[in-house]
């Protein structure tokens, strides 16, 4: 049990550095590693090491991924094109809940950040009702329904980092979402339903949303996503072009396809933001690595293991972990990344279900979405709602999601 007492410590110094002193996740995840891993009685010669090589297997999973949904977001908010994405779902959906939760769910995995989808979203969703608390419930829905298909499916980064650490459906990643993807729908249609129950809205028409008024403007705000989809499926479906199916290639091809379709000062101005944007991103989930690299060379997985098999069944263990990060740090890719690699250690889980032990972890990133988690507050912000408002409409739904993701877990252990 000698690393769980400077575990319980380091969460509480990223609590505190988080929330009292605003610190960048990236020192203040470096900085607790040095620490726990001095706590942790971890020789010093042994600390830094596990800090670079873990931060570096973050960001070569990553690195890639993050730059270029990163810059393709940036793109489309710099042209405006995001607002030809909105009109073209509102047009098919015809209600204004289903067209904030088709769109926040459409747009987290490929712009690889639900934050980043929702902030651009925002500005949008707002046309979509005249009545304030109507849009607050829009921009609810369009923020819980994005958390969802960030956290189940892939290639977005909650799964691709918990596949890619653990080694998991090798060169078969997209198996995963003939299961996550289904669970995800049900999820988002009983949430709908849900919110429709509890403040039905009335649907206005689609003059009321903005578009940009350039020729041809729908097909260029989709011809991103078209040519990831055509590269992804053709690689999967042709074996001599395999290459092609790579999340990289396929996202880089993205990025391209995105700059072709707008004036060489956007292009410009939205890879200088979007490059900024994405190094924040990519240096924080980088000390996420260096800590989960130094958690994972302690003694800390052998001693969290001997707890929970005296006290709960070993498949409950990456569910166990990821809460205890999520509720301690607050970023889904951080608890994902650190969970993954403390359990590639722990040689007792590699008897549950790959596919299980996916959706336990991504179940536990959805626990506890409170006031260590930076979108919280980026809600709390854009809605103008009471602290209580967002614990009700945003904390409280995704724990009830992460529960549902839990029990289907459970119930793929039990049957595959």
């Amino acid at each position: 049990m000698d690393a769980l007492i400077p575990f319980a410590i380091a969460l509480v110094v990223i609590t505190v550095a988080s929330l009292r002193y605003h610190l960048p996740p990236f020192l203040t995840l470096i900085g607790t590693s040095v620490l726990f891993g001095l706590l942790a009685g971890m020789p010093g010669e042994a600390i830094l090491p596990a800090i670079t090589d873990g931060a570096g297997r973050i960001f070569s999973v990553l690195g890639i991924v993050i730059f270029c949904g990163v810059g393709i977001a940036q793109i489309l908010r710099e042209s405006g094109l995001i607002a030809e994405i909105v009109a073209s779902i509102r047009g098919l959906v015809c209600r204004p809940l289903a067209t904030a939760g088709a769109a926040g769910y459409l747009l987290s995995v490929p712009l690889m950040c639900g934050i980043t989808s929702f902030i651009i979203l925002a500005p949008i969703l707002t046309h979509l009702h005249t009545d304030r608390q109507a849009s607050r419930t829009l921009l609810y829905c369009a923020g819980v329904a994005g958390m969802i298909s960030y956290v189940l499916l892939y290639p977005a980064p909650v799964v691709y980092t918990t596949i890619t650490t653990l080694g998991l459906y090798p060169g078969r990643p997209w198996e995963i979402n003939l299961i996550a993807l289904p669970v995800s729908l049900l999820i988002l249609a009983a949430f709908l339903l849900i919110l429709r129950a509890r403040r039905p809205l009335t649907a206005l028409p689609a003059e009321s949303i903005p578009v940009t008024g350039i020729a041809g403007g729908r097909l260029r705000a989709w011809f991103p996503f078209i040519v990831i989809l055509l590269m992804l499926v053709v690689g999967s479906l042709v074996p001599p072009l395999h290459a092609l199916a790579n999340i990289n290639l396929a996202l880089l091809a993205g990025l391209f396809a995105a700059l072709v379709t707008v004036p060489g000062e956007i292009q410009q101005r939205a890879l200088a933001r979007g490059t900024k944007n994405a190094g924040i991103i990519i240096f924080d989930l980088a000390g996420a690595g260096a800590f989960g690299g130094v958690i994972a060379a302690s003694t800390f997985p052998a001693d969290v293991t001997v707890l929970v098999q005296g006290i709960l069944p070993i498949t409950l263990l990456p569910f166990v972990i990821a809460a205890l990060l999520q509720a301690a740090q607050g970023s889904r890719v951080v608890t994902t990344a650190v969970t993954s690699t403390i359990l590639t250690t722990i040689p007792a889980v590699l008897v549950i279900n790959p596919l299980a032990m996916v959706l336990m972890i991504s179940a536990g990133a959805f626990m506890f979405s409170y006031v260590s988690d930076p979108f919280f507050w980026v809600i709390k912000r854009i809605t103008g709602d009471e602290f209580s408002g967002v614990v009700r409409n945003y904390t409280l739904p995704l724990l009830a999601v992460g529960l549902v993701t839990l029990v289907v877990a459970l119930v793929v252990e039990a049957t595959l």
